[in-house]
């Protein structure tokens, strides 16, 4: 066994896969089993864990009632746990990449413009909608089997990663051509306008690097190679595009641009998959077709939900653009990237505890699991709700920093989307613990009944409102059905875990984040113009403290439970937290 496949030992140690997330966990199997196992390995992989949801729904127990295996503390020999260590690195690449988009978003808006800025934003919307069906579900279903292959033989690594790539490649080829074909009729389909033509090349290879990129990052993620893993994404997210704008914004083409950065990705996904290579022309590989079967078998039934969750974002501006120009529009797709931006900060979540939690789960430490869960609900509302306030009182403020004081006649239609903030980060947060319990895709019926709830809303506003409401009706649609979203989250959390969202417990802490909001609101008054995002800045650095004092004095048990995970046996004065029982 490799280094990689030790790396987490303490989680990992024999070869039963878990059927409700598809990652090795413990549990070593009878002897007199094994046969029986093998024979029942095909059906039972992909079949829910009864027992398991029996268990998680049945009445929560104290964490002092888990078996005395899972709470025996780890040697002093470790320093640093390694998915501590993942989840770390991981954390800090994806907040690079979000600070990268963010540059990118000033650049093109500064250097090239507002209406080139919006051509961008719409392209990348509509490509992140048109890759969730691209992907045919291969971001979660190629770590998946690559994870379970990681004690088998490497040229069953190498089959799906093979079988994996073929797939996503040959599919984006075919749909771009496709698209480049039919270019007049995708152009008005997707931007509302025929003379928008020109970007459907670009589109393409937006897709094919993306696709490309998925391929060398789904394997090096299968495999817990996170260092190379993340490093992909950096250099695909970040270096690359930031790179082609700075050299050729002179040319002020989106379209080329755009289309570099897609073909460099291409180069970039090819070389990081070299030491792949290498091992395919070292190794014989078994026929692909079964390989690509029981990946397509696994990925194509998520991606409605994939899908979904990028339309919710990109049709709202697609049928603005049938209505209303461009330059209108941006206010629009700016104001859903604030959304987007906070999701985003859910990112290593969704890369780490969806193998962690399948983990856990795997070795019936539901005790744990349910603590841990509890604290992730309570953190996520108690900080989403202190963020969302403080960016409607300062989204000015951010936009002129941003994007350029170009972009202020739309601030209603942000700090509207703004408010979706809480329940959208809610669902980003908790969506791999559900994920990990279950194999049925319980996520993707929750968004697809938003979908529908937003398509209606929207159709009722295109109908009914004037022009110039347009944006605010579509907007607000957006809340509605992130909050239906949110909701249906909460229930099917409810139904698999029996853990409800605890809002009498959470309500001081939301009552703090309340106050903070209204008193950033009153310095938000009195504030002069001259050098605000300085002074935002600093207060926003005051306010952040005092909610954190606060929580503390509050007793927060999801701060306390962070602290004592980072820092263990240190206690600070101020703060009220008594550790649980274990």
């Amino acid at each position: 066994m490799t280094h990689r496949a030790k790396l987490y030992s303490l989680d990992t140690e024999s070869d039963e896969i878990f059927p409700a997330a598809g990652f090795l966990v413990l549990r070593q199997p009878p002897q007199g089993a094994r046969a029986k196992m093998h024979r029942d390995s095909a059906m039972s992989k992909d079949v829910p864990n009864e027992a398991l949801l029996s268990a998680l729904s049945a009445p929560i127990m104290k964490p002092a009632e888990a078996s005395n295996e899972a709470s025996k503390p780890v040697g002093s020999r470790t320093k640093f746990h390694p998915l501590l260590r993942d989840l770390t690195l991981t954390m800090a690449t994806e907040f690079s990449v979000l600070a990268a988009g963010l540059v990118l978003v000033s650049l093109f808006g500064r250097l090239l413009g507002p209406v080139a800025l919006g051509e961008f934003l719409l392209l990348r919307r509509v490509a992140a909608w048109l890759l969730a069906g691209v992907l045919l579900g291969m971001g979660n279903a190629l770590p998946r089997y690559i994870a379970i292959c990681v004690k088998k033989p490497q040229a069953e690594r190498n089959a799906y990663f093979l079988a994996g790539t073929s797939c996503l490649m040959g599919f984006t080829v075919c749909v771009g051509v496709a698209l480049y074909v039919g270019r007049q009729y995708f152009a008005t389909w997707l931007f509302g306008d025929a003379h928008l033509a020109g970007l459907i090349l670009p589109l393409g290879l937006m897709l094919a690097g993306l696709a490309a990129q998925t391929a060398a990052f789904s394997y090096y993620r299968g495999i817990l190679a996170m260092k190379r893993a993340n490093a992909i994404q950096l250099f695909h997210f970040a270096i690359i595009p930031i790179g082609v704008v700075v050299l050729l914004y002179p040319a002020h083409s989106v379209a080329l641009i755009v289309g570099v950065a897609g073909a460099l990705t291409v180069v970039a996904a090819a070389l990081f998959a070299r030491p792949i290579f290498r091992e395919l022309a070292r190794n014989p590989l078994p026929k692909l077709r079964p390989y690509a079967a029981e990946l397509l078998r696994y990925g194509v039934g998520r991606v409605p939900g994939d899908f979904g969750q990028a339309a919710l974002f990109a049709l709202g501006p697609l049928m603005a653009t049938h209505y209303l120009p461009l330059t209108q529009v941006a206010y629009l797709l700016l104001g859903s990237n604030f959304l987007l931006v906070m999701g985003y900060t859910a990112g290593p979540l969704t890369v780490v505890l969806l193998s962690k939690f399948s983990m856990m789960l795997g070795q019936n430490r539901l005790a744990e699991v349910r603590e841990s869960l509890e604290h992730l609900v309570r953190a996520v509302l108690d900080i989403s709700v202190f963020a969302s306030l403080q960016l409607v009182v300062f989204a000015d403020v951010l936009v002129r920093v941003w994007v350029g004081p170009r972009f202020l006649p739309g601030i209603s239609i942000i700090r509207l989307l703004i408010l979706a903030i809480p329940p959208y980060l809610f669902y980003m947060a908790l969506r791999s613990s559900i994920d990990a319990v279950t194999v049925k895709p319980r996520n993707a019926g929750n968004v697809m009944a938003a979908l529908v709830i937003y398509l209606a809303l929207t159709a009722v506003t295109l109908k009914a409102l004037p022009a110039n409401f347009l944006l605010e009706g579509i907007a607000g649609a957006l809340v509605v059905a992130l909050s239906v979203l949110g909701m249906l989250t909460a229930r099917t959390f409810r139904d698999l875990y029996n853990l409800s969202v605890p809002w009498g417990k959470c309500a001081p802490s939301l009552l703090a984040a309340a106050l903070m909001g209204a008193a950033s609101f009153a310095f938000r008054r009195i504030q002069p113009d001259a050098h605000e995002s300085l002074l935002t800045f600093l207060w926003e650095l005051l306010a952040s403290g005092l909610f954190l004092v606060a929580l503390g004095r509050l007793g927060s048990p999801w701060l306390g439970f962070v602290w004592e995970k980072a820092f263990p046996g240190r206690r600070l004065a101020w703060f009220s937290y008594k550790r649980s029982a274990a």
